[in-house]
């Protein structure tokens, strides 16, 4: 799907703390002005900042995304865990899946589907990340690589307008 919007997107991994927070003042006037209102800005902070960040942007062309989730919406006993639905109350719209250093630490293809899934349920707008290492690029296996992460990542899901 294409449109004529374009997606700045903001990632924050894990840096900030609420003093981080003034500093948005800048990007939020830019962000109202004709320029740039008909793209999409959304800040992902860590899962700390997101409600402080959504009430700090809330009145802004700026959105706020999550960088991962637990893979099941349900609440339970997942210690530590953040799951898509708890995300979304935060006032968050959008969250990151499939960060090559989360797939690097061991995250699987049929894990992130499982994330997608949960997210797509709870409400939010995917950005989904896939990529080959170096050492793939370098052995020509880019399109083999990106073709399985695709295809195992959105098994099953009928509605990838989200």
């Amino acid at each position: 799907m294409t449109n004529n919007n374009m997606y700045f997107i903001a990632n924050w991994k894990m840096h900030g703390n609420t003093g981080h927070i003034v500093k948005t003042k800048a990007v939020i006037k830019l962000a109202n002005t004709k320029k740039y209102k008909k793209h999409k800005i959304v800040y992902c902070p860590p899962y700390t900042l997101l409600n402080i960040f959504y009430n700090k942007v809330r009145n802004s062309n700026i959105s706020i995304g999550a960088q991962n989730c637990h893979p099941s919406s349900d609440y339970g006993a997942f210690t530590g865990s953040i799951n898509s639905k708890l995300i979304k109350s935060t006032g968050a719209k959008y969250i990151i899946l499939g960060h090559s250093e989360n797939r690097q630490l061991g995250e699987t293809d049929n894990l992130i589907n499982l994330k997608i899934k949960s997210a797509i349920k709870s409400g939010l707008k995917i950005i989904f990340c896939v990529g080959e290492t170096l050492k793939e690029r370098r052995q020509k296996k880019t399109n083999k690589i990106l073709k399985k992460q695709i295809e195992k990542g959105l098994k099953s899901i009928t509605n990838k307008s989200k």
